[in-house]
């Protein structure tokens, strides 16, 4: 409609000009060698037009004509980029679906026509990445890093490929590169952080962090918790190394942002002990235990008074244990200090919970004590003996995340390099239920019986319900599976004459 509209408009725009050049009255009169020519008005008007027309006509062809090497120029190179484009976009487009062959061939479809973009070179590195080719990969990040806008893509791409060929050294590089370039990538500063407490290179690493914590890249919760680790991990380096000053203090630094740390407080324990500040050691130690129990907690607990008595020792260390009485490890250690005072009765009390079910190693070999010193029943002794050789493990240092194990703590793990995953833990209770054993035997243990016996009729153990007592069949399946005798061991022969009151409190 508008477009009729203006057709209409023009066509009487050049009508209305058409008659008003025909009424136009007069001539045009000029000489030219001798010549005159005459001409009415209207008739010089047209030509004046027609002129003007031919004159434009003319200079757009002579543009266009000087202008045709470089149109024809940028409608190739428009192409061209257009068909790189749609090679890209395929290419892309192959390489999500996994599709190797494709993706190569427009990758190099894509180099051809466009050279080598930032997108050219990341899905030639893709193409190399889904054969398998690692020296493609690492070409084409290499060439990333010669222009400013695809370096950092280059470093992270090289990094990838470092890990995945445990090049630590490369991949460390790569990575401080990265984080040089951009400190506020998170990638690059994790993998740094990661890899330099890996490489025990503590104040790297504690740098690192405090790079994240400016860059608000981390919680003020897990911040405190990794500055205390690593705080703690280079005071135990410059303890080894026998400066003990500088250890001491970083310890104290490392306890003012987390005093459940065990290998901090310890070290913190004992300095303070030898400096005769025995109440700022004992206050160190019992802080650090109503969070964490740790073995290690106690032993230092121990010494900080050495001249006083065994009694008096075992009575501040059970102090020490109802602080968190409930814990595993504060049962085991009020356990140990009551067996230290012979006070059986007690110490058999206090590991009762602990004895039933998948029993730890430690808790058998204590009740083994307490039937020994006790009652002086070498055969009882004997059979928690043989079932501390097939208990569940105690706590342990343990990783979080790859399970591994170690005899002491250790700011990274020494398998997955991971940091701070190691804590003191046992196995947890679904590991422990594929463990073999007798879990209905509350009085000889969880894993007395190898699993094949469990499934044999004939050595189940019968129980009564007020007071279950121990059948000849499961004695003689103890008996048939535990480590030789001593010559002075009289065995589990006489585990059927033990005492009515004796069998009573080990069921109470």
């Amino acid at each position: 409609m508008r477009r009729l509209l203006g057709i209409l408009i023009a066509a009487t725009t050049i009508a209305f000009a058409v008659a008003w050049i025909a009424g136009r009255q007069g001539a045009l009169v000029f000489t030219l060698d001798g010549y005159e020519i005459s001409m009415a008005a209207p008739t010089a008007i047209g030509l004046a037009l027609l002129f003007a027309v031919v004159v434009a006509f003319l200079t757009r062809t002579v543009v266009l004509l000087l202008g045709t090497p470089h149109a024809l120029r940028g409608w190739t190179s428009a192409r061209k980029l257009r068909r790189g484009h749609e090679a890209l976009s395929r290419g892309l487009v192959a390489a999500a679906a996994g599709d190797s062959a494709e993706a190569r061939r427009q990758a190099g479809k894509a180099q051809a026509l466009l050279g080598a973009p930032p997108l050219t070179l990341l899905l030639t590195a893709q193409a190399a990445q889904l054969e398998g080719d690692d020296d493609e990969q690492a070409r084409a990040y290499h060439r990333m890093l010669d222009d400013p806008d695809t370096e950092f893509l280059g470093l992270r791409g090289l990094f990838v490929l470092a890990m995945r060929k445990s090049d630590t050294v490369q991949a460390m590089e790569f990575a401080t590169r990265a984080h040089a370039l951009k400190p506020r990538a998170p990638w690059a500063a994790n993998a740094l952080f990661d890899l330099k407490s890996a490489a025990r290179q503590w104040a790297d690493a504690r740098r690192v962090l405090e790079d994240s914590a400016r860059a608000r890249m981390i919680d003020s919760g897990m911040l405190r918790r990794r500055r205390a680790v690593l705080l703690t991990a280079e005071a135990l380096d410059a303890e080894g190394k026998g400066e003990g000053q500088k250890a001491f203090d970083l310890a104290l630094k490392a306890l003012e942002l987390a005093p459940s740390l065990s290998p901090a407080a310890s070290l913190a324990a004992r300095k303070l002990a030898k400096q005769g500040k025995v109440w700022r050691a004992q206050d160190i130690i019992e802080t650090a235990w109503t969070q964490a129990p740790h073995p290690d907690l106690a032993a230092a607990y121990a010494v900080i008074k050495p001249e006083e008595s065994a009694e008096a020792r075992a009575q501040r260390l059970i102090g020490l244990a109802h602080l968190n009485r409930d814990h595993f490890e504060s049962r085991i250690l009020e356990a140990e200090q009551n067996l230290n005072i012979a006070n059986w009765s007690e110490a058999r009390r206090v590991l009762q919970p602990l004895a039933r079910g998948f029993a730890s190693a430690r808790v058998c070999a204590l009740m083994a004590e307490i039937e020994q010193g006790e009652q002086k029943n070498a055969a009882a002794a004997h059979t928690w003996l043989a079932r501390a050789v097939r208990a569940p493990h105690d706590s342990e240092w343990r990783c979080n995340s790859c399970g591994w194990m170690s005899p002491e703590w250790q700011p990274a793990c020494g398998s997955c390099t991971g940091f701070d995953t190691l804590s003191w833990s046992a196995p947890s209770e679904e590991t422990l239920q594929t463990m073999p054993g007798a879990a209905g035997d509350r009085r000889l243990g969880a894993d007395v019986l190898p699993a094949s016996l469990h499934d044999d009729e004939s050595l189940q153990i019968e129980a009564e319900p007020e007071r279950p007592k121990p059948a000849r069949r499961v004695v003689e399946a103890v008996e048939a599976f535990s480590p030789p005798r001593r010559p002075d061991d009289p065995g589990t022969d006489n585990l059927d004459s033990q005492p009515e009151s004796q069998i009573r409190g080990e069921e109470e």
